[in-house]
């Protein structure tokens, strides 16, 4: 899972899930996505040292046209994105870690059977993507309570992001010139499978068995216990 948040209005930029979150190229795709929807480039980005983030750097570095426009830092040193993630470990994605959790406990799912493990991702992220999506938009449009010492204001994030409070100025980069070839061909999509053999196939059983795409959490359950037997014969 890969997930991005404004410093000031603390306003989710995307919560995204994949096949891997360590592809550059996904990671670039999500960030020139949110600047377009945004209309510009911001003044600051700071990650982690990971090497996920590299495309992301060069890309913010020649928007912005300055060094000072991307900033390396320890994953506890992000604050505001680690601060959230605590809170959504605690409120959201406990009751997933017990599912799979579960599914293992009950030798649905074997941890390091890759085919297996490409059969979850087929079944149920598209429905993990949905309920992230309904958490992103509730979290924007949720009213942040003041607390004492805190470096941003109480308030909506979404409110905050687009009608900042003075003094906060609008921090975006205007960039209307277009990113090098050499930038936009290392972007990539996200994938469900990492190997798209593996989906080629599930998409086949489906296909075969007339069995319909997971819109939810027990569409999914009922599909990979559909496909499972398919995978231990």
């Amino acid at each position: 899972m890969y997930r991005c948040i404004d410093g000031y209005s603390r306003k989710i930029l995307w919560l995204e899930v994949a096949a891997s979150n360590h592809s550059p190229g996904v990671i670039a795709g999500y960030f020139v996505s949110a600047a377009e929807t945004a209309g510009g480039y911001p003044s600051v980005v700071r990650t982690d040292c990971g090497t996920e983030n590299g495309i992301v750097a060069g890309i913010q570095l020649l928007a912005v046209g300055s060094r000072q426009g991307h900033v390396y830092g320890t994953s506890p040193g992000n604050q505001r994105i680690e601060g959230w993630w605590s809170f959504f470990r605690r409120n959201h994605c406990q009751w997933w870690i017990e599912l799979f959790e579960h599914l293992v406990a009950c030798n649905a799912f074997q941890p390091g059977n890759v085919i297996e493990l490409e059969c979850l991702r087929f079944c149920f992220m598209i429905p993990l993507q949905h309920e992230l999506n309904d958490i992103r938009s509730r979290w924007n449009t949720h009213r942040i309570r003041p607390t004492v010492g805190a470096r941003c204001p109480a308030g909506i994030p979404d409110r905050l992001y687009y009608l900042p409070i003075a003094p906060a100025v609008d921090c975006l980069v205007h960039v209307d010139m277009a990113l090098p070839d050499e930038l936009m061909n290392r972007i990539e999509n996200k994938v469900i499978c990492s190997d798209q053999s593996y989906g080629d196939y599930f998409h086949y059983l489906c296909q075969r068995n007339n069995w319909a795409p997971p819109s939810n959490v027990n569409d999914a359950l009922a599909l990979y216990f559909n496909i499972l037997p398919a995978l231990r014969q």
